[in-house]
């Protein structure tokens, strides 16, 4: 069933265009995941969909219906967006939680009832007394999940729902949203690829605002843009060069100023392999072993796997002169400004 479409849909602020032209479909029980850089328009497209804004051109339609002023309050009340930064009221975990059943009026017990089974969704069981500001980072963007869940919405929309979290934390989040998703239309933006990989049936790629792509979710990472040497990571500065902590103890230096979730892609053919350390000016060096050979003619792709595995392109000619074969250990070196934010 179709609960949402978008026709041409833009929004302006001012001068400056967010989204423009976007025109989408997008049916209940599944998860879309929507991926793109920061200022894609990702926030935004979550935003209209929430009925939060609305669009300043084209149509958006929730179930069949153009959403109008009238319309978008009764939108608001089916669709429920969790913002990237947690924020909580003064008190303990339960007050929190249960704020927007006290503002429709339920009943103290069925209130207690749904907030003690939110928490447990959340893996947050008997947190009702603690105090909210207190929880680490990923209790409360757990917290923040609850108070969304006890609301039952018919929609759900997540932006970077795990951004700056731990790995536990970030799948404890993940497992939870591929829960819900056979309760409710999930809607996920997200820098995470890999995420983005497990949990949705259907991806969409904003650029500048425009719909640049979208299909089944193994469909469009088969192209080798997401495919190969895509990684996902938390990024800070350091002396001016962007630091990428990915899993796997890898760390990849990058010559971008953006710091938080972010993912980057590096292509085979920019990554020098020897089968020596040689000293290079490229700031990203690693040690590992190759794991796989594909032979495409006189080009050969290298599985390489060095904490996490990378796609290395050399000629057939290099891989007969350094004797390589799967299990030899080799070096690997690229520049950070090969390394680009997708």
């Amino acid at each position: 069933m179709e609960i949402y479409r978008l026709e041409a849909a833009g929004r302006r602020y001012g001068a400056k265009e967010a989204l423009s032209g976007v025109t989408l479909s997008v049916d209940d029980g599944s998860i879309l995941g929507i991926i793109g850089q920061s200022g894609a328009g990702k926030t935004t497209l979550l935003k209209m969909l929430a009925g939060l804004e609305p669009p300043t051109s084209g149509r958006l339609l929730y179930r069949g219906e153009a959403v109008d002023s009238k319309r978008a309050a009764a939108l608001r009340k089916e669709a429920t967006m969790i913002f990237q930064a947690a924020l909580f009221l003064r008190g303990d975990v339960a007050s929190n939680v249960s704020y927007g059943l006290r503002l429709r009026e339920l009943p103290e017990g069925e209130t207690a009832a749904r907030v003690k089974d939110a928490l447990e969704r959340v893996r947050l069981p008997g947190f009702e007394t603690k105090n909210a500001q207190k929880l680490s980072g990923g209790e409360q963007q757990r917290a923040v999940l609850a108070r969304a869940l006890v609301l039952d919405p018919k929609v759900l929309l997540l932006d970077e729902p795990t951004s700056n979290l731990d790995p536990a934390n970030a799948s404890i989040i993940s497992d939870i949203i591929a829960e819900e998703a056979g309760k409710r239309l999930v809607v996920v933006a997200t820098h995470d690829y890999d995420q983005v990989r497990r949990l949705a049936g259907r991806v969409i790629q904003l650029e500048g605002g425009r719909l640049i792509s979208e299909g089944e979710t193994g469909a469009l990472f088969a192209d080798p843009r997401f495919a190969e040497n895509v990684f996902s990571g938390t990024s800070r500065i350091v002396e001016g060069v962007a630091q990428i902590e990915v899993s796997g103890g890898v760390t990849i230096s990058a010559a971008f100023n953006r710091e938080g979730r972010v993912a980057v892609r590096i292509s085979p053919e920019d990554i020098i392999l020897s089968k020596a350390f040689i000293e290079t000016s490229a700031r990203n060096e690693y040690r590992g072993r190759i794991v796989a050979v594909e032979e495409l003619g006189s080009i050969i792709r290298l599985k390489v796997d060095a904490g996490r595995v990378f796609t290395v392109q050399i000629t057939r000619r290099s891989l007969i002169e350094m004797g390589l074969n799967v299990g030899s250990e080799v070096y690997l070196s690229f520049k950070a400004s090969s390394v680009e934010a997708i």
